[in-house]
């Protein structure tokens, strides 16, 4: 999946707060570790990518959901098939219970990286009157990633003109190899980059206790009120869904 960080969401049937983006990736983490459920852990993914369509970004929201009806139609099938080895179908079951359980920390990520700008996040931040001191590091956090990005394609560009190529294969037989052609490079350009961002923090005037005014409005509408009442519910009724399981009784 081609990401693109920070992205805006006019195009969107419905733009939601940043906060309420914040608290769908919190509802996300607690139900993935709260849940044993799959059938709950499936709704609301699909939930979540309902609702990445409605912020304007229905390819993203497509793209997701296609790996992930083909992970339920796996774990539906796999204890019909009696015929599969045994050691196959252990590994197939690890790997999509992996799959399910992280799937919605990513898209509620995704959320959150592709329908929101850097300068939503800090208005938000100073809308949650969080001190300057919690601000600049995640505002610093926040424009790194797309840095390092470009880092990595520019190690791996660098890697292609030297005949060396990048591979599972190749990461799993040499992985020394592995972090001398990959990981020092990363390492010290990502130093660098860290210390360039947080110069150019500090130089707009960020350290500065000061409430700092900003072209986006940020507001709770109806449809973050009406998507907070839903995002109770659900969690509510996955970790129902996640106790009766627990409990012996299928779903």
């Amino acid at each position: 999946m081609n990401l693109t960080f920070y992205g805006g969401q006019e195009r969107g049937l419905i733009n939601l707060d940043p906060r309420t983006k914040f608290l769908i990736f919190l509802a996300s983490g607690i139900l993935t570790l709260s849940s044993y459920s799959d059938t709950g852990v499936a709704v609301y993914s699909l939930f979540l990518c309902v609702v990445i369509a409605l912020c304007g970004k229905p390819l993203t929201a497509i793209k997701s959901a296609l790996p992930l009806g083909v992970v339920l139609y796996l774990r539906a099938v796999l204890p019909l098939s009696k015929g599969a080895p045994s050691l196959i179908v252990l590994l197939i079951t690890a790997l999509s219970t992996v799959f399910m359980f992280g799937f919605p920390m990513v898209m509620s990520l995704l959320l959150i990286v592709k329908t929101t700008r850097i300068s939503q996040f800090l208005s938000a931040f100073q809308a949650m009157h969080l001190p300057v001191k919690v601000i600049i590091p995640i505002a610093v956090f926040f424009r790194f990633l797309p840095t390092v990005a470009d880092e990595w394609n520019g190690v791996r560009k660098a890697m292609a003109f030297r005949g060396i190529r990048l591979s599972p294969v190749q990461i799993i037989c040499h992985p020394w190899k592995t972090i001398e052609y990959v990981l020092i490079p990363m390492l010290f350009s990502s130093i660098a980059v860290m210390e360039e961002l947080a110069a150019s923090t500090m130089a707009r005037g960020m350290d500065v206790d000061i409430r700092r005014s900003s072209y986006d409005r940020i507001k709770l509408g109806v449809a973050d009120y009406c998507l907070i009442l839903i995002i109770i519910g659900m969690m509510i009724g996955v970790m129902i869904l996640g106790h009766m399981v627990k409990g012996g009784i299928a779903i």
